[in-house]
């Protein structure tokens, strides 16, 4: 029911926004490049989904040059979809974000490019991919990966995703970029509110087989990590179609900071639950007494949520990049504050490090831990900790693998290959054991074990 124009490629909003420039030709940012994105998923009939994947860019974290005309810079964004049972990819989308600021001073507040693209997907499962890069220092670069299934639309009452937005107004500029279904609507990436961002908290959302001419009761609530309802509004609405568009918002300035469960509950007029879509979103209200043992701080916003045990798995799965040091200073932390501002220094450290290397950020090591334990989980062991997930982890997606299957005189094994890592390195796997772990042999990339002879280590033994 989506009256939908693809505008693909990317749509974009571009703002001007207030910098601290320096009088120089180019204007070094200290801060990390960031990518924001987040998508969203509405069913344009029984097989097929539209995915709306949004992304927003930051202007003041990118390296502007001074001309006649006056700062000006231009960010890369790739999209990749690709089909994860068949390993092809249905779409490789590039764009350009160019940044034009007039001068240093014209406006008081800094503001983000919001991007908005939209693609058809049938059923299935899809792995999409997305790449910011300041193509003024290609090394500042930030990245998101989402696993997004798309599946069939149920026969009884059902719920989009949940669209988190800064803003939605009526419109009939059916030309406007951001309309959709009589609205402009504005996507929030960051999915961050609060008092000194955006204290409203729009939704869009889609709402498909009602019954015609039936009352139903929407309620919006924002619930928090022990599962209790901070903040609650319940509106009626008598609905003429069976499919429709619901356009909510919340206040959510006097909500302490931290990660919440946002969700819209459809109900009957009795409170009987029909139907129901939740999401994260994040609060940073920093003027507002925490009802938590510790507030926040602006920085420790991304943990907000996290338990003790939540932070504690975040830096087990690090094992790769940390050093004894940071393991014995993480085991005399006993406070869930301190364990926050400790990983957020950790990250930062280790991104200024593997800047230029391997490029990692928390993100990304993350991203890849996920990608993992997917992949290469085992009886005995999670993904993350085999030698697939640590070298995928580390280096990222080969670019080509070579599968040999087993056979009566060599066991299965695999090469990976990556052509822009030192020049083009390979990694040699065997599955030794027969029980499905590939164990690295050898490699010719610097630092990681090397064996001349691994390929012996294939012969079956009589």
């Amino acid at each position: 029911m989506k009256q939908y124009r693809l505008y693909i490629p990317c749509v974009l909003l571009f703002c001007l926004i207030s910098l601290q420039l320096q009088s120089q030709t180019t204007h070094a940012v200290q801060n990390r490049f960031v990518l924001n994105a987040d998508y969203s998923r509405f069913w344009k009939n029984d097989s097929t989904m539209y995915v709306e994947i949004s992304t927003a860019v930051y202007p003041s974290l990118a390296v502007l040059k001074q001309d006649s005309l006056g700062y000006l810079g231009k960010i890369d964004l790739i999209v990749l979809i690709q089909d994860t049972s068949s390993g092809v990819f249905i779409h490789t989308d590039r764009f350009n974000i160019p940044i034009h600021l007039v001068d240093s001073a014209s406006h008081a507040t800094t503001k983000s490019i919001v991007n908005n693209m939209t693609y058809a997907l049938r059923r299935g499962s899809y792995k999409v991919s997305v790449y910011g890069i300041d193509m003024s220092n290609r090394l500042r670069r930030d990245s998101s990966l989402f696993m997004i299934d798309i599946i069939k639309r149920p026969d009884t009452v059902a719920l989009s995703d949940i669209e988190l937005c800064s803003n939605i107004t009526e419109s009939s500029d059916q030309k406007d970029v951001f309309y959709k279904n009589s609205y402009r609507v504005i996507p929030n990436p960051n999915c961050v509110y609060g008092s000194t961002t955006s204290p409203l908290v729009f939704t869009y959302m889609e709402f498909y087989n009602l019954k015609a001419g039936m009352t139903y009761a929407i309620k919006t609530q924002i619930v928090d990590s022990k599962g209790v309802v901070k903040k609650q509004r319940t509106h009626l609405r008598r609905f003429l179609m069976p499919n429709v568009v619901d356009v909510t918002t919340l206040n959510v300035a006097s909500s302490s900071s931290g990660k919440y469960n946002y969700q819209i509950i459809l109900s009957d007029t009795l409170g009987n639950e029909i139907a129901k879509s939740q999401r994260s979103i994040y609060i940073y209200n920093p003027n507002v007494q925490s009802t938590q043992a510790t507030v926040l701080s602006e920085g420790s916003v991304v943990y907000a949520g996290f338990s003790f045990d939540e932070l504690a798995e975040e830096f087990r799965v690090t094992k790769y990049i940390k050093i004894s040091e940071d393991d014995n200073a993480f085991d005399k932390l006993t406070t869930l504050e301190a364990r926050q501002e400790f990983l957020l220094k950790f990250w930062t450290r280790i991104e200024k490090e593997e800047q230029g290397r391997l490029n990692l950020t928390r993100t990304l090591y993350l991203q890849r831990v996920q990608m993992a334990n997917q992949r290469y989980r085992t009886y005995a062991k999670e993904g993350w900790r085999t030698d697939q997930g640590r070298v995928l982890i580390l280096y990222g997606e080969p670019d080509d693998i070579q599968r040999f299957a087993n056979s009566s005189d060599n066991k299965p094994y695999e090469i990976w290959n990556y052509h822009q890592l030192d020049g083009g390195v390979e990694f040699d796997f065997i599955d030794i054991s027969g029980f499905n772990e590939y164990n690295l042999v050898n490699s010719t990339k610097r630092d990681e074990i090397k064996d001349d002879s691994w390929e012996q280590l294939l012969k079956r033994s009589n």
